[in-house]
């Protein structure tokens, strides 16, 4: 089984898979994947997102190698990694956490972020090691200096370490649990700071 994004596979008559929603078309097949952008909003910047991705991953171990690509219709076509997803593997091993680690550390060395790092997308390999799929929201950049690239590797890291604290929180370290808890924190002043002044401008409307 291979992951594509979290709906339901449904296997055709011919015994492929696929999964369409209303941005992709995912088409299983024996050793490779069809993925297909649905023409929308964004579409394109997804498409050219994933694209990057792969070219700039390609030959790193437990990513999809990159087999061919079309711009009209926009499709990417690209090796299937065996495996089951995160969310649906139930107890995994430590050691697949570990390898994630070092598979997201290899991932940054290419200078490939991502924005978000959900269980749908962390495969649970056969023999134990992780892997990861679908890049149509990740960033790639070309300069280490870039301030872009330098947020975007950290939330990536920090992305990587809330994955880590909802399925194997007895994993992370001191300092990790602690930089964990201050972002939390954060995040849940910043969400008060928004209610609050969404309140306030509800306020002055109604008295105006």
């Amino acid at each position: 089984m291979s992951a594509v994004a979290d709906k339901a596979l449904v296997t055709r008559k011919d015994g492929a898979q696929e999964v369409t929603s209303v941005k992709n078309h995912v088409l299983l097949l024996d050793g490779r994947v069809m993925k297909s952008f649905v023409a929308g909003r964004r579409s394109k910047n997804r498409f050219r997102r994933e694209l990057e991705a792969l070219r700039r991953l390609q030959g790193l171990e437990g990513v999809p190698e990159l087999l061919r690509a079309s711009h009209s219709p926009m499709c990417v076509h690209m090796s299937r990694i065996e495996g089951i997803t995160l969310d649906r593997a139930g107890s995994v091993p430590g050691a697949v956490f570990h390898s994630l680690r070092e598979l997201v550390e290899r991932m940054l060395d290419h200078r490939v972020a991502r924005h978000s790092l959900p269980a749908r997308d962390v495969l649970v390999r056969p023999d134990g090691s992780a892997g990861l799929v679908d890049f149509e929201r990740s960033r790639s950049c070309h300069f280490s200096w870039s301030p872009i690239w330098l947020a975007s590797r950290a939330v990536t890291r920090f992305q990587l370490l809330r994955l880590i604290e909802a399925h194997a929180p007895h994993l992370l370290s001191q300092r990790e649990s602690a930089t964990l808890g201050m972002q939390h924190w954060l995040r849940a002043v910043y969400r008060l700071h928004l209610n609050l002044r969404k309140r306030y401008k509800r306020r002055l409307k109604s008295i105006n």
